[in-house]
This record gives C-alpha cells, sequence and structure tokens, in this order.
C-alpha cells in the first residue's frame, strides 16, 4: 500500500512537471543560393517533405556569398546572411540546419527525420502579435510555462517574406521565408528567461520596404542557447493561437470510466499535436496524433493491466490531463 501511494503522489509531480511545456516548433534554418543549381534541384524535394508537417515547423531560408554572390537575396542583406551562415560553420548549400543543433543537406531532411522531431516539447512559448501596414509593431510575449531552465539565452527577431514569387538564377520560382533582416541584433539580444508561470513582454518596430511584399512580410521569434546553440522554441504571428480558448478539462471528457476495452474520448472540437497514456509511474507507454482524430476518438487498450493510468492531451490550446483505470478484460 505504501508504495501505490508513493507511486501516486510521484505520478501527480510528474504530471504537473509534464503538464507545465509548450509544443516546440521544430525549426528549420535553410542556407541555400538562388543561383545555386543544387539548390534548385533539392529544394523542391525538401519542400515536399516540409508540406506533410504544416504547424508543427518553422522554416528560415539564409542566402549567403556561396557559391554565387550574384544571388538577390543575398545581394539584399549580405552581412546578415554571411554572419547567420557562418554561425553554424555552413560552407555549403543547400544545407538545413535543425533546432541549431544538426545540420543536413536539404535532401537529406526525410518524413524520419521530421518525425523524429515531431512532439518535443519546451519550457517556454514564444506568442508574436504583429500589426498590418508598413509601420508595424511586433509585441512578443515569452512565456514560460515548465521549470525555468538553466543556461544563457538570446532572443532573434527577423523579418522575413512568407511567399516570394521571383524566378531567379538556378530556375526556382517560387522561394520561401525570405530572411530580410533582423530587428534584434543578428547576434541576438540578451533575454532572462522568467519563472514558470511568468512571462517576458518585448516589443519591435520596423518599416515594410518597398522592396519587400508588404502581405507576405512577417517576423520570426526564437530563443536559442548561447552556448549549445540550441533553439529553445519560435514563434510567429501564424501560429494556432488560443482564439477560439485555451483548452481546460471540461473540454476533454473519458466518456466510459473504468475502462474494458477502447478509452472512449471526447473533445469539444478537433485539436492538433498528441495524446499520451502514462502509467501510474509517469512513464508513456503510448503515443498518437490528435491531427485526424476529430472530436470523438477510440483508443484499443483491452491488452493493459489493470489498473490506474492517466490521459494526456497536449495542444497548441493548452494541456489537460485526466485520470483513468482499466478493468480487467476478458473477451
Amino acid at each position: 500500500m505504501r508504495k501505490f501511494l508513493l507511486g501516486v503522489v510521484l505520478m501527480m509531480a510528474l504530471v504537473q512537471g509534464i503538464n507545465g511545456q509548450a509544443k516546440r516548433y521544430i525549426f528549420l534554418e535553410h542556407v541555400t543560393n538562388s543561383n545555386c543549381g543544387v539548390c534548385g534541384a533539392s529544394n523542391p524535394g525538401f519542400y515536399s517533405v516540409l508540406s506533410g508537417y504544416q504547424g508543427s515547423y518553422h522554416h528560415l531560408s539564409i542566402h549567403p556569398s556561396f557559391p554565387y554572390t550574384s544571388c538577390v537575396f543575398y545581394q539584399a542583406n549580405k552581412t546578415e546572411n554571411n554572419e547567420r551562415a557562418a554561425y553554424y560553420n555552413v560552407n555549403s548549400t543547400p544545407t538545413v540546419v535543425i533546432n541549431g543543433l544538426t545540420k543536413k543537406a536539404a535532401s537529406q531532411v526525410t518524413a524520419s527525420v521530421m518525425n523524429a522531431e515531431l512532439g518535443k516539447t519546451s519550457p517556454i512559448e514564444i506568442v508574436v502579435k504583429e500589426t498590418s501596414g508598413t509601420n508595424r509593431t511586433v509585441n512578443v510575449e515569452v512565456r514560460t510555462v515548465g521549470n525555468k531552465p538553466g543556461g544563457t539565452y538570446k532572443i532573434y527577431a527577423a523579418i522575413a517574406e512568407k511567399t516570394r514569387n521571383q524566378t531567379t538564377g538556378n530556375g526556382e520560382k517560387v522561394h520561401y521565408d525570405v530572411f530580410r533582416k533582423f530587428i534584434t541584433a543578428s547576434s541576438g539580444d540578451n533575454i532572462s528567461l522568467a519563472d514558470n508561470g511568468s512571462s517576458v513582454n518585448l516589443s519591435y518596430n520596423y518599416n515594410v520596404t518597398s522592396a519587400w511584399v508588404e502581405s507576405e512580410t512577417y517576423v520570426m521569434v526564437w530563443v536559442q542557447d548561447v552556448n549549445t546553440k540550441e533553439v529553445l522554441n519560435s514563434g510567429n504571428r501564424f501560429d494556432v493561437a488560443s482564439s477560439t480558448g485555451d483548452i481546460t478539462a471540461s473540454d476533454i471528457k473519458i466518456l466510459t470510466n473504468p475502462v474494458r476495452s477502447d478509452l472512449s474520448v471526447q473533445l469539444t472540437r478537433p485539436l492538433d499535436g498528441n495524446y499520451y497514456i502514462l502509467n501510474i509511474m509517469g512513464q508513456v507507454i503510448e503515443k498518437g496524433s490528435l491531427e485526424q482524430m476529430g472530436s470523438r476518438f477510440d483508443i484499443p487498450v483491452a491488452q493493459y493491466k489493470s489498473g490506474m493510468y492517466f490521459l494526456r492531451i497536449e495542444s497548441s490550446s493548452g494541456k489537460v490531463t485526466k485520470r483513468w483505470i482499466k478493468e480487467s478484460f476478458n473477451p
């Protein structure tokens, strides 16, 4: 009995810790060049892979001077494009840097690579709100939703064009998330993360120049570890916001509890993100995507042993954990 109670206490502590995490966007810095033939051949395949992960990643294309200084996007901001490529010691294109840590050729960014990054969480969430027009204000909230991580961090804010329709020397006609200019220092601005449950609020201003398409211009924001270069999380104004309301416990119902063969779940609305099944010790024993589930779904659990379990829902709209009991089942 004592062991059981200890397990329950540990489980509740773990659930609280797990719940205090935000969705982590996969951050892809794509070092390419608009006159590079290899880039022109490889980038379409890379973008095809990304098309299956909308809402799960952020992408920023950097255009350095290699292999061709005639690249039109490099010419628009020579210094900062080269600085960003040099930051990662990238010397060939097209190269993709994943979350500031892993470098791969664009052709090597496969579905399995993306899948390995899905479902990861972060102790911070970055919420970006941006005004329209040519004179813009960008309000950024960096929320600490888990235990504040140790380390030294910088925040970056970069202007980009979401879609640029322009035929370039390598034959590419459409260019995505084209980096234009930093509105922080190009080396980032220092940021001290808030304690759990609190936020750091920042504001930036910039002008949309005549060289950019106003309707496609936006700001990408990310927080990066100074020492490891790991990107803790990122955000922009296109992210799915909580405009429909953060989910609460009342938005998720387990229809029959205790459960025998199927864990039947009812949501008040379809959600993105993932569900997790945890045992009494807080170990994840099953994980699945919510993307195609709709608002009502069943999870087969007949094979589970009798006992207490937890269902955890993690979405861009929030995180909720529900307790459920598994009964013995002998069909």
